[in-house]
Formats: structure tokens, C-alpha cells, sequence
């Protein structure tokens, strides 16, 4: 049942999404563009959530192509930035991935980077930074790491964030970092963490160059 509702919300929000896309394109300036970024950050929001529920319990297939990972890197700082704006922190992306392809799904990988920023986000309410950054590692694929300045993540937690409904936040399902680590077991790579309470926290993603057997 959550699954059919999720796919039934997710086709009238992308529409939503092009049009607060398009209102923000239109440069109104003042207080009409921070209200429009305030729009986008609950859309995307939202959008996390639903496609969070349809990755965990209707397990669709990779749709496998060759990806751009810098122009990945590159559209995450765009889409992420009214995110940030409305979290009150700031947002770097270090891309020393342009021009370097693997065979992927993007949008599996935009919804893990998407999680994994949200989750930064909304364990630092008084501010602080994130930063994502692209490494070429050669013939062995690619690391993304994204690191923040939040509360960190204690150690007795970290063996446990990457299951369905372990969550730390009140209100929160628990869901994002178990979709994240079940989107790069489906593409062939891996998710760790690593932490030191009140240090913020690091996540490193590795992709292969050749994704998993399709």
C-alpha cells in the first residue's frame, strides 16, 4: 500500500517540481525568489521521501547507461542549493570527476546524494557546512565522499544506520540510509561511514568502473 500511494503522489510532484524549476529560471528577485526556494526545498523534500519508499519496497530495476559522474556532481550543487539555503548551511562540491564515465544509473545515484545531503541537514539545525567531492581512482572506479560539520555519529550507532528504520531523529522512518547502501549493492559498489562524535560525519561512496552483471 505505501508503495502504490508513493507512485500515485510521485507523478503529480514531478510536475510541481518543473514549475517551481521553471518560477526560479524567471529571476522575480526579492522576496517572490526566497519564497520559490522555500517551494523547492519542500518539493525536493517531499520527493526524497516518496522515491525513499518506492527504492526500499518495490525494488526496481537499475535502468543501466553510461553516466557522466562530474555532470552528476555538477547538478548536485544546483539541486541541493535551495535545500541548503533553507537548512542554513553551506554547500561545497569539489568535482575532480568531469569527463569521467561508468556504466550506472543516475537517477540512483541522484537519490542516494540527495539522502545523504538531507540527513546532513537535518542533524545540523543551527548551521554548518557539507561538502561533497569526486575522486577518480582509476581503473578501480570513482569515490564521492560527502562530509558535514553536524553532532557526528556515535560509535555503537554506526554498524546500525544503514538498516530499514534504525533512526536516531524523532518523526524520522528511517529510511535513507538504508536506501542509499541498497542502491549501491544494486550498481555493483559500496557505502561506508566514518565518524567521531562531534566532528560531523563522512560518507564514501565507490562505484566500479563496470557496473554490476545486469
Amino acid at each position: 500500500m505505501s508503495a502504490l500511494l508513493a507512485h500515485e503522489i510521485r507523478n503529480p510532484l514531478g510536475s510541481l517540481e518543473l514549475f517551481a524549476g521553471l518560477l526560479a529560471e524567471a529571476n522575480l528577485g526579492g522576496d517572490s525568489q526566497r519564497w520559490i526556494e522555500h517551494v523547492q526545498a519542500g518539493l525536493r523534500t517531499l520527493s526524497a521521501t516518496v522515491n525513499n519508499v518506492l527504492h526500499l519496497h518495490s525494488t526496481p530495476a537499475p535502468e543501466w547507461a553510461e553516466m557522466d559522474v562530474g555532470d552528476l556532481l555538477d547538478w548536485s550543487y544546483d539541486f541541493l542549493l535551495p535545500l541548503a539555503r533553507e537548512a542554513r548551511v553551506q554547500l561545497q562540491v569539489i568535482n575532480g570527476l568531469r569527463g569521467v564515465t561508468l556504466h550506472a544509473d543516475r537517477h540512483r545515484m541522484e537519490q542516494v546524494l540527495l539522502n545523504l545531503a538531507l540527513n546532513a541537514f537535518r542533524f545540523m539545525p543551527g548551521g554548518g557546512w557539507v561538502s561533497i567531492r569526486g575522486t577518480d581512482l582509476g581503473v578501480s572506479g570513482v569515490e564521492i565522499a560527502v562530509q558535514d560539520t553536524g553532532p557526528g555519529i556515535p560509535a555503537s550507532d554506526l554498524p546500525r544506520i544503514f538498516h530499514a528504520g534504525f533512526s536516531t531523529r524523532p518523526g524520522s522512518c528511517g529510511l535513507g540510509l538504508a536506501v542509499c547502501h541498497k542502491i549501491l549493492e544494486q550498481l555493483g559498489g559500496t557505502i561506508s561511514a566514518e565518524s567521531r562524535p562531534g566532528h560531523g560525519a563522512t560518507f564514501h561512496l565507490h562505484l566500479p568502473r563496470t557496473g554490476a552483471a545486469q
